[in-house]
């Protein structure tokens, strides 16, 4: 299983955010707001097959982050 999930969106995106992800079949299990006011979605864990499907589906126009991160560690600069 792969870790939980997070989308960050801007508060005023966060609605269409969720419709978007619940037409393909993910919902999020909370929504926080970080330090920045931006609002977080949080998804279950997930299998392999359900990660990659769930980025496939990613609306990243409306994303206020890019950056995919696997694991529990912050990225390494390379």
């Amino acid at each position: 299983m792969m870790p939980p999930a997070r989308f960050s969106v801007l508060p005023e995106n966060e609605v269409q955010t969720v419709a978007h992800f619940e037409v393909h079949g993910f919902s999020p299990t909370r929504i926080e707001r970080d330090a920045q006011g931006l609002s977080v979605l949080v998804f279950s864990p997930m299998t392999e097959e359900q990660a990659l499907r769930f980025v496939e589906v990613f609306p990243v126009h409306l994303s206020a982050k890019i950056g995919i991160v696997v694991g529990n560690r912050p990225p390494t600069p390379q």
